[in-house]
């Protein structure tokens, strides 16, 4: 099947979840650059760089997991020439439950290409709700 160019990080965006909801493999490897350069980091996992890694992260989420829809709020965005960052919050819904799970935030790194844009880096790590933030000391007066 041909790869899709995409005209726009928010369409490569779009393309990555419709992938990840849909757990395709082909699909997903389709939005990533295409040289090593990319990197996948899910969630509290090491850092998968390279496309045969990223490829077999993803195969293997994809295997373990069940049916899920996820919905992705942007939090920030840093827009260059030719390159996009967003900064997303994702709110997994696993099987039947009602609820979305608390939220992960993901960075997600888009790069403009010969080709179009393609997603270089997704980072996934989860977001502590509630509970107390630590408290920050003052800096020493070491003079």
């Amino acid at each position: 099947m041909p790869e899709r160019t995409h005209s726009t990080p928010e369409s490569v965006e779009a393309a990555f979840y419709a992938a990840f909801e849909a757990r395709n493999l082909d699909a997903m490897m389709a939005v990533w650059a295409l040289d090593d350069s990319i990197a996948c980091i899910h969630p509290l996992a090491a850092p998968l760089d390279g496309r045969a890694a990223v490829a077999a992260g993803w195969r293997s989420m994809f295997e373990a997991a069940g049916q899920f829809r996820v919905q992705v709020e942007v939090a920030h965005e840093i827009r260059e020439a030719g390159q996009v960052i967003r900064i997303v919050r994702e709110y997994l819904v696993i099987g039947q439950e009602a609820e979305p799970r608390p939220p992960i935030l993901a960075t997600n790194v888009y790069r403009r290409e010969a080709d179009g844009w393609r997603m270089v880096l997704h980072h996934a790590s989860p977001l502590q709700v509630g509970g107390t933030p630590p408290m920050r000391t003052p800096p020493a007066v070491l003079h």
